[in-house]
């Protein structure tokens, strides 16, 4: 802890640290004059182990203020000891050429304007401990990239994961789970802002005979097609999603009756132009279209959308119809 300041100042001449030449040698012994403008007076062995810098009258000499972290240099300038007692005694933290924080254990003392050092620590112990440091802070820092990379793996699994949950596998496009939270959140934001959305529910006429006559998997490119070709004639804020088999719903937020219905003969006519090499003269769907009436749920304008497909199914299939409240 540093001393109080007292009124008197030491006025004394600064010694010189070569007088006690023996301790040039000793590495663990740490000693150093610095003026209070934080040039380099003179130092022994020790200290240029760790700041390697010598004392030279003939040139401008470094500034070590920043060798002192703790007192910092500023701190034992402000304080004046009584004659011939330290300015501070205990562990002072200092910083190494190489940038690495020491512990010191010695006192510091006032002679005249300028600081004097005199510490030590054992060259072997300090050795040892330091190659821990380093050692330890280089695991510590692979743990924390092993850390980062798990974390990174784990948030993009759990948003794989996330993804399939709500994505039909074969055709990549919304399941039935993802469909009903999207709708759920459309007719909130409907009720919020007073306004409506339009569903279309397509299915693919006579797809049992495709699957039957030219099996599974002909049918199964025949559900990617569509779905496909579904996905890039609607907006973003769109959604479509495979309802199950082969039937589709296509979520329009914003959109009234009139703009659903001109998707809907849009996309039959699109159907039309598909063309596979099993079936020469492609393949046709009936769609099914209706709105968000007032007072009405989710499942029930899904119902009246059934009901209008129902009626395109049995009125020659390859039609648009939509619902209408008294048929």
């Amino acid at each position: 802890m540093l001393a109080p300041v007292p009124a008197a100042v030491i006025q004394a001449p600064p010694p010189k640290l070569h007088s006690a030449g023996w301790l040039r040698s000793l590495l663990s012994v740490v000693m150093v004059q610095v003026a209070d403008d934080g040039r380099l007076l003179d130092c022994n062995a020790g200290f240029q182990r760790l700041m390697p810098c010598t004392p030279d009258s003939g040139a401008a000499q470094p500034d070590i203020r920043s060798f002192f972290v703790r007192p910092a240099f500023d701190q034992l300038l402000a304080v004046h000891g009584p004659d011939g007692e330290p300015v501070f005694e205990g562990i002072l933290n200092v910083v190494d050429m190489h940038g690495v924080c020491r512990s010191l254990l010695g006192s510091v003392h006032r002679v005249g304007r300028h600081v004097m050092v005199v510490a030590e620590y054992d060259v072997a112990d300090m050795e040892r401990l330091t190659a821990q440091v380093i050692t330890l802070n280089q695991e510590l820092a692979e743990v924390q990239r092993s850390l980062a990379r798990a974390n990174r793996d784990l948030r993009t699994n759990e948003a794989r994961l996330e993804l399939l949950s709500v994505t039909d596998p074969l055709t990549g496009l919304a399941n039935r789970r993802r469909l009903m939270e999207f709708m759920a959140l459309a007719w909130e934001r409907a009720q919020r802002h007073a306004s409506r959305f339009s569903i279309i529910m397509a299915d693919i006429d006579f797809f049992k005979k495709i699957n039957d006559g030219h099996g599974h998997d002909q049918g199964d490119a025949v559900l990617r097609a569509v779905s496909a070709q579904m996905q890039t004639m609607v907006r973003k804020t769109d959604l479509v999603a495979r309802f199950g088999g082969e039937e589709f719903v296509i979520v329009l937020e914003e959109a009234p009756l009139p703009a659903a219905l001109d998707l809907a003969e849009r996309l039959r006519l699109a159907a039309c132009a598909l063309h596979f090499d099993c079936m020469p003269d492609g393949i046709t769907c009936s769609y099914g279209v209706a709105q968000l009436g007032p007072g009405e749920k989710v499942e029930q304008v899904i119902k009246h959308a059934d009901e209008a497909l129902y009626r395109a199914k049995h009125g020659g299939r390859n039609q648009v119809t939509h619902y209408l409240p008294d048929v």
